[in-house]
């Protein structure tokens, strides 16, 4: 029987459209279903702030009756008036191993963005790259993902690439032991700066939330603005994701450099939550909030999940004594692992640090391209 593509309404339709990737990741072991009130949030066009400049459509495929497939294409106007360019993106690919459905999902994403006179489609993007990591894995398919990232069966990027998609940029994830001999050079040059150049460190400071999150939102806009793909929080954006990493952010890794007393720069890491929702198959209700508030408990990981410095504060040290006073607090608290990611495989400057606190890259995601 041949495959038919179905338009997902998102109040009607959206229950199938999420229940694919557990059926699809059911004997995967590495996989983590996030949870389903997250997801739906995120597809809620009232509570997201990512839509009032963005519109998407999720589209389901079916073969006999039975949904084989999924997508999202996804029309984000913010990126297009900062690039000046006509570059849509496709998200939330789910597909079984099957070339024809693929095929006719990605056709069918990509009519949409044609239709509205876009040119190009780059993905995956779940919705942008502030949101859920993009990119297909294609390799490190041995161990989960810690939080925000994501996994993949190993045919989805050969998928792509039998669809017309060719290699954009890949993105890294490194796995950096925490309870190490710090290298003394590091050490030895933290020490230094802190002395020499005025930097100093200090935790997000829960009595002054909004001061903090603002100097935190104004440093990332401008520390990653030349960076690949990058599109800018708006202040509805950045304050949706403060409230959501608050409920477990741990204060003392969610750092904040000062060089003479101005904000420089910050890094957020965070505990990955991941090693506890892969016992919850996506739900909080009504033993998942139970089994969370025991495996949270356990968690032994963290993930550097931001670190951004302003274009004028670079090459002053601060990024040194940000990576110093993570692994200080994170080696004060318990933790065995950390993860930095998601990192340009162009980004020589972090890739670089990351392999002097003995970092070693153990999964690539690729992200994809096509002009339309």
């Amino acid at each position: 029987m041949s495959v038919t593509i179905k338009p997902a309404d998102v109040s009607r339709d959206m229950r199938t459209f999420f229940n694919l990737s557990g059926r699809l990741y059911r004997d995967d072991t590495c996989y983590v279903e996030p949870l389903r009130m997250s997801i739906r949030h995120m597809f809620d066009k009232k509570k997201n702030a990512f839509f009032e400049h963005a519109s998407i459509q999720p589209y389901i495929a079916f073969r006999n009756g039975k949904a084989v497939g999924r997508i999202c294409a996804i029309h984000n106007r913010l990126y297009n008036e900062l690039h000046g360019d006509g570059t849509g993106f496709f998200g939330f690919f789910d597909c079984m191993e099957d070339r024809e459905a693929a095929d006719l999902l990605y056709g069918t994403a990509e009519s949409w963005l044609r239709d509205r006179g876009l040119d190009t489609a780059v993905g995956p993007m779940s919705f942008s790259t502030n949101d859920l990591s993009p990119g297909f894995l294609v390799s490190g398919f041995q161990s989960p993902p810690f939080i925000e990232m994501t996994h993949c069966p190993p045919y989805y990027a050969a998928l792509a690439e039998e669809a017309g998609y060719e290699k954009a940029c890949d993105v890294l994830a490194f796995r950096i032991p925490i309870q190490q001999e710090i290298d003394r050079r590091i050490v030895d040059l933290a020490r230094k700066v802190k002395e020499k150049r005025g930097i100093r460190i200090r935790y997000f400071d829960p009595r002054h939330f909004d001061r903090d999150i603002a100097f935190m939102k104004d440093i990332y806009n401008s520390a990653w603005e030349k960076n690949w793909g990058f599109v800018p929080f708006t202040d509805a954006e950045f304050d949706q994701l403060a409230r959501d990493f608050n409920k477990i952010k741990i204060d003392q890794l969610a750092q904040i450099a000062e060089v003479n007393g101005v904000p420089a720069g910050f890094s957020l890491t965070l505990p990955n939550i991941n090693e506890a929702l892969i016992h919850m198959n996506g739900r909080l209700f009504p033993f998942g909030f139970v089994k969370y508030l025991w495996w949270s408990g356990k968690i032994r990981g963290l993930r550097m999940l931001a670190l951004g410095i302003k274009p004028e504060f670079r090459k002053r040290g601060v990024d040194i004594m940000l990576y110093y006073y993570n692994m200080i607090e994170g080696q004060k608290l318990g933790y065995a692992t950390g993860e930095l990611s998601w990192v340009l495989e162009t980004n020589t400057p972090i890739i670089t640090a990351a392999r002097y606190v003995k970092g070693e890259e153990y999964k690539r995601y690729r992200i994809f391209r096509k002009r339309l």
